[in-house]
């Protein structure tokens, strides 16, 4: 036992540390999965690990050609620093991939996993040491610290969201050193590699340590050795210094953030408060898993944890600053608008919630200090705490113990935990035995609340994470080998992916948006196919606000390309030659200018050799390549100012970038385009089918529900009424008059007949010849969605038993009142629109959608392009009750002579001798007079342009892409580029550097001096 006692805190906690995750590690081994998941993981990190891992290669093998570089690889080309800063660059741990091979990444990114969440519980420990808690209270706090829900859930879905668990303790412990007058180094560290590893995180970071200042000014500002005006301009010192010493990730990066595609919308997504479930849900969360995952709430701590807190509470004086803090985070969890502060006054999520471990750990080594002597009182307000939770739990699901199954385990664990208090208590145990027993019951906790997110028989996110070596399997073939055949002909052009070429609905029916989305990822980055679209967090602002002016229906704020709907010009003027599409998709229609790649007759086919993700959807690829691709760079002699294009809708807008190039302000030599629309508006009747539609006794008696009415179907039957009958019919009659009356004029209103049922309804063009060699688009303004409520659904229910001879129990009724009080409307909803030869969708993302949430009032829906005559547009919905529109267009974009010829005019005004380095690209033009170079180069400003070797300034054209004016005649065009910021955050961390230093010394000899 002496020996036990002489190993160092650090040291139990790292073979405690490693006999918990060896139990995970087994639970992976025998499901046959890593700790990569199927979302986010495959498709935005391991990707991005991978090209990050190259990056450190060049720089390793070329160290003068610096580190940060424009790359090709990325969408449509983006800055390599500032487009993997919120992820790879500012993350220390991620500079150890470099020594992993490139086939062993899978492996080098789980293991850094596992360090990150290592080092969090070493963060901990060091900053709790300063309180002189015993070593074994350092050891069980440190772990509880580490194995809680967040780490174990946000950890192995996004391995940096572990980073805030280690930058806290370290921000906290440099701030309690400056509190009790000793050195600044530790706070200024701190909150250096804070600001260089994640804006985002720095931010949060920084309120959190706001709070903790003002907690901890209260509690010692009567401290005899406290100066409150030293200590802040210490605090104030450290801070600067770290900053300043970041500024050389930090303001490229903040330079590109703020006007990235991080558009704020309505403050909170609008919430006032949560839903009644989220709170109803809370309780259950303290200690397990819980119910719904949603607004990115995660607490899910020990047992042991959970008696720490009531203990801190029960002696609140003394532990009174600890409580304060608790007492806000609580506070916070359960208002909308602090969690939307915490996330840069966007969208409501509680990730900031990871804060509030520390306390938590704290109030753990404080409980496992007092062990022994823990009063009878302490160990009544246990058991009470307990059994408490436990009833508020059962009353919240409406007087069930329904909870998720493997937190039965968790419950059972904190019940045992009790029992060996009281028994230790009572039967006088040995120190040593009362210690142990807790050690191996907080030990066995962690291992249960691990093996409940990541076990198949416990929960579903086993379900979610990949199988090993599916990574580098998947990635190989992404797009079953038809890489190979497009990269050596590809040259500056780019590629894109065909409707659902990535679509598996086995793996993604929960998602609303599937159907008609396309699943992000960053995958083709690093393979090299020029892929328009890219699955960032921070997307280049320009580019997304074009693609929000012509109403990109699959517009997003992580990948706010996509495919650009497959709309036919947007997809050659992003320089698209090559569409990799499924080949049970092949018969679709294509975009105008795409045509199948084919082998004699037949498509060329590249066959499906992976077994991701499973044989049923073992189809290949097949390819369609575009002759209306624009050049990388191409020269304009007509320009529009943005007034007059500004007065365009959408589709002209997209139409007239191909006639003329789109400037601030008319250029003195170039001339205005007087644009004259091509686009048809093409009228059209609203018509329902009311077959299924029951309006009277004769349709009720040939219907499903003849048969039900008249026989006794359950032991819960009745008769309805002749009243009751009479009601639903009337309520079906009148349903149709209103959808008649509103839509007489055009699509205004759809909705749901009186048992709940969408009405089918079909939009008849009225000449479908115009709708020939065209692409078809159904255009919505003054979307709105009307959602039923309770009473309403509970009407639709009674209908519903009314034709079917059915009642409710009392019993139906409770679980029905359960069930209402449990969900709640977010507001989504999906529209579909069928056309001959497309299906499309706008689709409403729910308030509680935390990253992609954005209101749409307006859609622009694309139904693809056919050289037939399409006569109607078959409309669908769900997940709303009724929808409104202020206006509905149908609109017909023709593609004729006239088109092509202005396609290949630009295509022969393209740059010559185009060549593409990392932060260069070069070509020469030839213009007979004055013009606007025009490229689809997403814009930055650091791009600097020189003509002939002398420099001439860029512009914005088209909203989104670097252009210039180029004189007349043949010149040599080169585009440099530099990250923004870059140089002036380096001069900004050398100076901070140069004066920490030089200060350094100064102080060193004066103190020296001094004794």
């Amino acid at each position: 036992m002496n020996a036990i006692k002489k190993i160092p805190a650090w040291l139990g906690y790292t073979i405690l540390f490693a006999v918990i995750t060896s139990t995970f590690a087994f639970m992976f081994s025998l499901t046959n999965t890593s700790l990569i998941w199927s979302l986010d993981g495959i498709a935005q990190h391991y990707p991005i690990l991978v090209s990050f891992h190259d990056m450190l290669i060049h720089f390793v093998q070329h160290p003068l050609q610096g580190f940060t570089h424009w790359s090709w690889n990325i969408g449509m080309g983006a800055d390599q620093l500032t487009s993997f800063s919120y992820y790879v660059v500012g993350d220390l741990f991620n500079y150890l991939i470099v020594f992993f091979p490139k086939n062993q990444i899978e492996l080098g990114y789980g293991l850094l996993v596992l360090l990150r969440l290592y080092c969090a519980g070493l963060a901990f420990m060091l900053f709790a040491k300063q309180f002189h808690f015993k070593k074994y209270s350092l050891v069980i706090s440190a772990l509880t610290y580490t194995f809680g829900s967040y780490a174990l859930y946000a950890g192995l879905h996004h391995a940096f969201f572990i980073l805030p668990l280690i930058f806290f303790p370290l921000l906290a412990l440099g701030i309690e050193k400056i509190i009790h007058n000793q050195s600044i180094v530790p706070l200024l560290l701190a909150t250096l590699i804070t600001f260089l590893s994640n804006f985002y995180f720095a931010y949060i970071l920084g309120l959190g340590c706001l709070i903790y200042v003002i907690i901890r000014y209260f509690s010692v500002r009567n401290a005899s050795l406290f100066n409150l005006k030293k200590s802040f301009i210490r605090l104030l010192t450290a801070i600067l210094g770290g900053i300043t010493l970041s500024a050389i990730l930090l303001i490229p990066t903040v330079l590109y953030a703020i006007k990235s595609t991080r558009i704020t919308n309505t403050f909170a997504n609008g919430y006032l408060t949560y839903p009644v479930s989220y709170y109803l849900n809370l309780p259950g969360k303290i200690l397990g898993l819980g119910g719904a995952f949603n607004f990115w709430l995660l607490i899910g701590i020990s047992g042991f944890s959970f008696l720490a807190v009531i203990y801190t509470f029960t002696h609140f004086k003394r532990y009174q600053a600890l409580n304060t803090g608790l007492i806000i985070a609580m506070i916070g969890i359960l208002i909308p608008a602090f969690s939307s502060v915490f996330n840069a006054m966007a969208a409501p999520s509680n990730r900031w919630a990871s804060l509030i471990l520390l306390p938590i750990g704290l109030a753990t080594a404080i409980l496992s200090d007092h062990l022994t002597d823990l009063t009878k009182r302490d160990l009544g307000i246990f058991a009470i705490s307990s059994v408490g939770l436990v009833s508020l739990i059962w009353l919240c699901n409406g007087f069930i113990f329904k909870v998720h199954r493997h937190d039965f385990a968790e419950y059972m664990l904190l019940f045992i935990l009790l029992g060996v208090l009281f028994i230790a208590k009572f039967y006088h145990w040995k120190t040593q035995t009362l210690i142990s027993s807790v050690l191996l019951l907080v030990t066995l906790n962690l291992i249960s609340l691990g093996i409940g997110f990541y076990s198949p028989d416990s929960s579903g996110y086993s379900k979610g994470m990949l199988n090993k070596d599916v990574a580098q399997n998947y990635t190989q073939n992404y797009y079953n080998g038809a890489e190979k055949f497009v990269k050596p002909k590809l040259g500056h052009y780019r590629t894109t992916i065909g409707p659902k070429y990535h679509y598996f609905p086995d793996t993604r029916d929960n998602f609303i948006n599937t159907d008609f989305f396309n699943a992000a990822s960053n995958l083709p980055m690093i393979l090299g196919t020029h892929d328009i679209a890219s699955y960032l967090t921070v997307e280049n602002g320009f580019v997304g606000n074009l693609e929000r002016l012509v109403q990109n229906n699959q517009f997003t704020q992580n990948d706010p390309v996509a495919q650009n709907d497959y709309r036919s010009t947007l997809e050659s003027f992003f320089g698209v030659k090559y569409m990799f599409v499924r080949s049970d998709k092949a018969h679709k229609d294509l975009p105008y200018g795409f045509k199948l790649v084919r082998d004699h007759h037949d498509p060329k086919l590249f066959k499906n050799a992976s077994n991701v993700p499973s044989d049923k959807y073992a189809v290949g690829t097949v390819l369609a390549k575009n002759k209306n691709a624009l050049p990388l760079m191409f020269t304009q002699t007509k320009i529009i100012n943005d007034k007059a294009f500004t007065k365009l809708s959408a589709n002209n807008k997209e139409q007239v970038m191909l006639q003329a190039a789109n400037v601030a302000k008319s250029i003195s030599g170039i001339s205005n385009l007087n644009y004259h629309s091509q686009l048809k508006h093409l009228n059209y009747k609203v018509k329902f089918d009311t077959k299924q539609l029951i309006t009277n006794q004769k349709m009720l008696d040939k219907s499903d529900f003849a048969d039900k009415t008249n026989h006794a179907t359950s032991p819960n039957f009745h008769y309805a009424s002749e009243t009751q009958i009479q009601n639903i019919l009337q309520q079906n009659q009148k349903i149709v008059t209103k959808l008649q009356k509103q839509n007489h004029d055009g699509l205004h209103y759809l909705t749901k007949d009186a048992l709940g049922k969408p009405i089918p309804t079909t939009i008849k063009i009225a000449n479908p010849a115009k709708t020939k060699n065209a692409e078809l688009y159904l255009e919505l303004d003054g979307i709105k969605g009307s959602y039923a409520s309770k009473n309403s659904l509970n009407q639709i229910k009674a209908n519903n038993n009314e034709l079917t001879n059915k009642s409710e129990t009392k019993f139906e009724k409770l679980n029905l009142f359960r069930k209402n009080i449990s969900t709640y409307n977010n507001g989504s909803f999906i529209l579909q629109a069928n056309a001959k030869g497309m299906s499309n969708a706008v689709t409403q993302l729910g308030t509680d959608e935390l990253s992609n949430y954005l209101p749409k009032q307006h859609a622009l829906i694309n139904l693809g392009y056919s050289k037939n005559a399409r006569k109607q547009i078959e409309l669908k919905y769900s997940g709303v009750d009724a929808l409104h529109f202020k206006h509905a267009r149908v609109i017909a974009v023709p593609f004729d002579a006239k088109y092509d010829a202005t396609i290949k005019q630009n295509q022969q005004n393209g740059l010559t001798n185009i060549k593409t380095k990392a932060n260069q690209i070069t070509g020469t033009s030839h213009n007979e007079k004055k013009s606007i170079l025009t490229t689809s180069i997403p814009y930055s400003a650091g791009w600097k342009l020189t003509i002939d070797g002398k420099a001439a300034p860029t512009q914005s054209v088209n909203k989104a892409f670097v252009g210039a004016v180029i004189p007349a005649g043949k010149h040599h065009i080169k585009l440099n580029y530099q990250t923004p910021g870059l140089m002036l955050g380096k001069i900004i961390s050398m100076l901070s550097l140069f004066i920490i230093l030089i200060t350094s010394l100064i102080l060193w000899y004066f103190k020296k001096d001094k004794k």
